[in-house]
């Protein structure tokens, strides 16, 4: 079974039971905490390490998050690691994460530029997304600085991506170059 659906059957669970008791708001928060610990290397390398019994995880967890997020969270976490899916974790809260994006008709976007733009203009370049509807309104936007692509910017939403970068303009350029115009294609 693929890591997207295992993910999203606890994500979508928690979800619906959340959303039920009118807790979604602070069950989100707890599952953004918990995705921040997930991140980290150490806690990435506990949760894979097969030596370490289901026991002693769940004792980890009660210490790591248990007054700290939400019992239903934690309850969901148990069950995760009942079922042997813990390595999943920051998987199941990205999940979660959009999921509650989705409820909230929130955007999630990437935005990859040459130098750090302005709030204004980064307004301004969503908005222009936004009118022709390919952003909601609210944008969840994580921005990266790669001076690599020379210029412009790349957004990345919804599977999509949209590239105007320089260093993308400049290889489709070589790319049509490299072509010899003198010879018929076949």
């Amino acid at each position: 079974m693929s890591v997207i659906r295992i993910v999203s059957r606890y994500a979508k669970s928690l979800f619906d039971l959340s959303k039920a008791a009118g807790q979604l708001d602070k069950v989100h928060e707890d599952v953004q905490y918990a995705w921040e610990v997930a991140k980290t290397e150490e806690f990435k390398d506990f949760l894979k390490n097969p030596i370490i019994p289901a026991h002693k995880k769940k004792d980890v967890f009660k210490a790591v998050f248990g007054d700290k997020v939400d019992t239903t969270v934690l309850r969901t976490f148990d069950a995760m690691l009942e079922h042997k899916r813990e390595a999943y974790l920051g998987d199941f809260c990205r999940e979660f994460h959009l999921l509650y994006n989705s409820e909230k008709k929130v955007s999630a976007a990437k935005l990859t530029t040459a130098a750090d733009l302005s709030d204004n203009t980064t307004n301004e370049l969503l908005e222009v997304f936004q009118q022709k509807g390919l952003l909601q309104k609210d944008v969840d936007l994580v921005k990266e600085v790669k001076p690599e692509i020379l210029g412009g910017f790349i957004l990345e939403f919804e599977d999509q991506v949209f590239n105007a970068s320089v260093a993308h303009q400049l290889e489709k350029l070589r790319t049509k170059f490299s072509e010899n115009l003198y010879t018929k294609n076949l």
